[in-house]
Order: C-alpha cells, then sequence, then structure tokens
C-alpha cells in the first residue's frame, strides 16, 4: 500500500540555520538525492545524526531500498552503502528505527514474499542481513525498537490480519522468533488492510518482557483502533482511538508517537465521500488505554497523509495541504497540494494554525 507521494528528488525541510525560516522554523528545502525514489521516512538518532530511507521500487533483481544519512543537522546527505543487503529483495516499503542508546539501526524493507530485514552498528556503513524476515505474504511493513537489542516488527498478512514479530539480542533485528497476531480482520471490522505505525517503549522486566509495543490501525468502518501490549509483544488489548463514523479512515496511514511519560499522540485522515476530507487528533495520557474525544485539526480545504512527531509538551503534525475544496483523489486539475505544518507546545491541548513550509508546490492534480 503506497500513501505518500512519491517524488523524484526526495526534500527534507530541516532547521539548517538559514537566513529566514518558514513555518515552525523549518529552513530552506534541502535536496536529499536526485535519484528515482519515493516514499520517504526520517529517524533522528540521540547523537542527532538523521537518516531518511526510501524505497527504489520492486525489481526482478535485489533492489535494496536506499538510506541517507546527515552528519550536519540536515545540510549534507550522503548515500549509504548497501553492504549485505545490495542482492538480496526489497524495494517495496522500507522503514527504519534507531536505538536511542547504542545508535544500531534497524531496518526492513519490502518484498512480495516477505521483508528484507537488516541490523547496522555503524550508522549504515555495513549492513548484517536476512532476507526473509519470518512472515510471509505480507505488506506495509513497520520497524520499532525498544532498546537493549529488543526490536519489534509490525506488518499484515493474510489471512492472519496485522501481525507483530519480536527480535532480541544477539539476533537483534535479524531473526524474529516470535509472532503475535495484534489486530484480527474482525478487530479491523472485516477491512484487509495494512496497520499504521508501530511505537516501541522499554520496561523493567529482563529480555524485554515488559516492554510497551503499540500498534495503531484503521477499520473499515470509520474507525480509529490502538493495539496495545504491555508484556513485550506477548498479547495485545485492542483500544479504540475513534468510534465508527460515516467517513472513510481507510485513505491514509493513522500515525501514533509516543511523547514519553505515558503520553501518546495520534493523527488521522479522515475522507467523506468524494465532498471533503479533514484531519482528526488524539491523545491518551495513559499510554494507549484511553484516548482524548477526536478533534479536528484541519477541517479546510483538503488534506491528505498526515503524520506525527512527538516529546515532551512539543507536538509537531505535518501533511500536504491544498485550499482547493473536495478529497484527495477528486479536486481540480490545476489545485496546488504544499507541504503544510501545524504544532503544540502544550502537549496536545492547543495548535497553531496551519502554515506552508515551503511555498514551492510538491504535486498538481488529484492524488
Amino acid at each position: 500500500m503506497e500513501n505518500h507521494l512519491s517524488t523524484l528528488a526526495l526534500a527534507v525541510g530541516l532547521m539548517i540555520a538559514p537566513p529566514a525560516h518558514r513555518a515552525g522554523g523549518f529552513g530552506p528545502p534541502v535536496v536529499v538525492t536526485g535519484l528515482d525514489a519515493g516514499e520517504p521516512g526520517i529517524d533522528v538518532a540521540s547523537d542527532g545524526t538523521i537518516y531518511v530511507n526510501a524505497p527504489p521500487g520492486l525489481q526482478v533483481s535485489g533492489s535494496p531500498s536506499l538510506v541517507f544519512r546527515s552528519d550536519d543537522g540536515g545540510a549534507t546527505w550522503v548515500l549509504t552503502p548497501p553492504g549485505a543487503r545490495e542482492d538480496l529483495p526489497g524495494g517495496g516499503d522500507s522503514d527504519l528505527s534507531v536505538d536511542p542508546v547504542t545508535g544500531t539501526v534497524y531496518m526492513t524493507d519490502l518484498w512480495l514474499g516477505s521483508a528484507t530485514v537488516s541490523r547496522s552498528t555503524d550508522r549504515g556503513e555495513t549492513w548484517a542481513a536476512n532476507p526473509l524476515q519470518g512472515v510471509v505474504v505480507q505488506d506495509r511493513q513497520w520497524v520499532a525498537t525498544a532498546g537493549g537489542g529488543n526490536v519489534y516488527h509490525a506488518t499484515h498478512q493474510i489471512p492472519a490480519g496485522l501481525v507483530v514479530s519480536k527480535s532480541t539480542a544477539p539476533t537483534d533485528g535479524l531473526v524474529y522468533s516470535q509472532s503475535t497476531v495484534a489486530a484480527t480482520p474482525a478487530d479491523q471490522t472485516g477491512c484487509v488492510c495494512p496497520p499504521g505505525t508501530l511505537i516501541a517503549e522499554p520496561g523493567t522486566a529482563p529480555l524485554g518482557s515488559g516492554d510497551r509495543v503499540g500498534l495503531i490501525y484503521f477499520t473499515s468502518t470509520g474507525g480509529i483502533n490502538f493495539a496495545r501490549s504491555l508484556n513485550g509483544a506477548a498479547t495485545f488489548t485492542n483500544v479504540p482511538v475513534s468510534p465508527p463514523s460515516s467517513a472513510d479512515t481507510t485513505h491514509a496511514f493513522p500515525v501514533v508517537a509516543s511523547a514519553g511519560n505515558d503520553t501518546l499522540h495520534a493523527v488521522w485522515l479522515e475522507v467523506f465521500g468524494s465532498a471533503s476530507s479533514r484531519v482528526r487528533y488524539a491523545r491518551s495520557s495513559n499510554w494507549g488505554a484511553s484516548w482524548t474525544v477526536p478533534a479536528t485539526l484541519v477541517g479546510s480545504g483538503t488534506s491528505v497523509y498526515p503524520w506525527v512527531a512527538a516529546g515532551g509538551d512539543k507536538v509537531s503534525v505535518t501533511l500536504y495541504h491544498t485550499d482547493a475544496p473536495g478529497t484527495p483523489d477528486t479536486v481540480a486539475e490545476k489545485s496546488q497540494w504544499f507541504e503544510t505544518y501545524l504544532e503544540s507546545t502544550d502537549g496536545g491541548a492547543s495548535f497553531t494554525a496551519l502554515a506552508i513550509i515551503d511555498p514551492v508546490p510538491v504535486k498538481s492534480g488529484p492524488i
């Protein structure tokens, strides 16, 4: 499932100390690469190293997804060598997660039968890799580490549902020996759909047995749910984030982020026929056991692909937006889409107005 705008040149608007800043303190976008890749993801290590991953598309021979690294706050970028990933399948969907203490980079790279999973302990200069993650017939996978050599991998597996697998040291990120169905097709109300993002945080029990692991997903009845585990993905409980509604929530992945101190923030897209769309938001103060009543962050114009990041009292939301009325796939041909941003500095109690990060449109017309 492809739910991000594909681009020939990935551009990341990062704070690189230009003469003047755009919305949210962003500087002018920096071209990461001119290579043919799309659906980029971004991760920031605790030492400030920034990683961008992007799949080039499935190919007959080895087609590893690309990993770029910046050591200077996003001002310049290098393409890291694929190493052991070079001749292995991939290029469908990709995701990274970085250990908050050691900086170890974990990766998953989708291909038609499973996913190539890999690990780098030297910031992407070399890799150890395994072409078979373990769950077959999968779609849109995600990876998250709780640290300490405990890594989690989520995917949509047909017909089981949404499956979360666990990997532990010394084969962390390479061998996922434990798999649990986090949400069944019934939990998704019959939706044969991939999950939204995956999060993981360390617990105090040995071998990651007390890790907290969460997976957000949409349902076929216009709702959003959160599958949460407090025992290292051994078992999951499914909690409603947003109840069933007249909206279609399947147009874009729902996204969840942890701000620490048991606080989670979630955003998702709701589409109403061919008439309108809106971006919704909810937060939890007990690591997903319950959620606030959903609030609308963006209700005017047309929106798509919201994303959230959080830390402490800061909550940052980005999305593609056009002032044109309609839905992502019905706006007028000349409608211009922009990368936009809004933020909260009080833990999600209030948000700034939507602002454009880059005045150059990223796309025109329906998506």
